[in-house]
């Protein structure tokens, strides 16, 4: 499921709204970072409410999302030698909030 369009993700990146040379791999970072935020969560995005009606995606996930993004953008290799790669934990800070199942 989409959450973002590729205008939001493009304006987030700082890419021109008309490049479409790589709509493809943009589209594939949404579908990723969807993943990650559910599997994170631990429910599935959007999710449903009680009477069974998807719930509007809060604006908050949708950040969180974006950061998630522009780290699949400018981060192409989990490690570099002579390079320290700290770990981004401002998507993970945002999604704590919305984490289901978690126990006591």
């Amino acid at each position: 499921m989409t959450v973002l369009t590729l205008d939001e993700i493009k304006t987030h990146l700082k890419i021109e709204l008309d490049d479409a040379s790589r709509d493809a791999e943009l589209s594939q970072f949404e579908l990723e970072a969807v993943d990650y935020c559910a599997q994170y969560i631990g429910r599935t995005i959007p999710w449903l409410d009680d009477l069974g009606a998807a719930v509007d995606v809060p604006a908050s996930i949708k950040r969180a999302m974006l950061l998630l993004i522009a780290d699949y953008d400018q981060v192409r290799e989990n490690t570099a030698v002579g390079v320290s790669i700290a770990k981004t934990e401002a998507a993970e800070n945002i999604l704590h909030f919305y984490r289901v199942g978690m126990g006591i």
